[in-house]
């Protein structure tokens, strides 16, 4: 069994099984609980995509998130094997994954610190390790929004994890009912891997500029298929 160092920044952090190894009922909250509950995204641009029920098409999706005018960063998590990163470098590789966020967002909607009726919620996932089920298909339905509270705590995410290829996860939901619109995985990301942080952050920032340019072809008004 693994045992990983699951770093959360920005709001708190409960041990969590991943699904596949938790017993009983989950909270409905993301309304995807697996990878098979993703479609693949379009060609040249993330790997997997899922929306709600309600949204068929670029169009429709385009429809609902102009009814926001803001957006919330609200966490990153940092999944990686053992301890190959100590605080300082999840603070920072957090920090710019962040930075780099807003900066895109900033260009189409307002970044905000408080959910309203108009504010959209991004949820972001990074990790360099294979889980049974999306981290954020968890965390969305363990954790409680705005607590405030940033640790650090040891998660055990049983034998079925191996470590992998890095994997980024985007989940963008209405800040103030806390409910999922749309959801992005991308996994197949050659070497702009987590990897690279084992020997400097510039490599992994370098990774973060990658990925925040490829998800935002996705959301850009370029989503061919839903």
């Amino acid at each position: 069994m693994f045992k990983l160092y699951f770093k959360c920044i920005t709001l708190s952090v409960f041990i969590v099984l991943l699904a596949g190894c938790a017993r009983g009922p989950q909270v409905d909250e993301t309304k995807f609980t697996s990878y098979e509950d993703f479609r693949p995204g379009p060609e040249g641009r993330v790997d997997l995509v899922w929306a709600r029920d309600d949204i068929k098409d670029a169009q429709t999706l385009k429809a609902v998130l102009d009814k926001y005018d803001s957006v919330l960063v609200d966490r990153v998590f940092v999944v990686v094997k053992d301890a190959e990163l100590d605080d300082e470098s999840i603070n920072e590789l957090s920090d710019y994954m962040v930075m780099r966020l807003k900066e895109k967002i900033s260009t189409n909607k307002r970044i905000v610190d408080e959910p309203s009726d108009s504010t959209l919620r991004l949820s972001i996932a990074i990790s360099n390790v294979e889980t049974p089920n999306p981290i954020l298909a968890v965390t969305s339905s363990v954790l409680p929004f705005g607590i405030g509270v940033s640790t650090i705590s040891k998660l055990t995410t049983g034998e079925h994890t191996n470590v992998g290829e890095a994997t980024i996860e985007l989940l963008v939901s209405d800040s103030k009912m806390a409910e999922p619109i749309f959801a992005v995985i991308d996994r197949h990301v050659g070497d702009k891997d987590l990897d690279n942080i084992v020997d400097g952050l510039s490599g992994a920032k370098d990774a973060i500029d990658w990925w925040v340019n490829r998800l935002f072809v996705t959301f850009d008004n370029q989503v061919t298929q839903i």
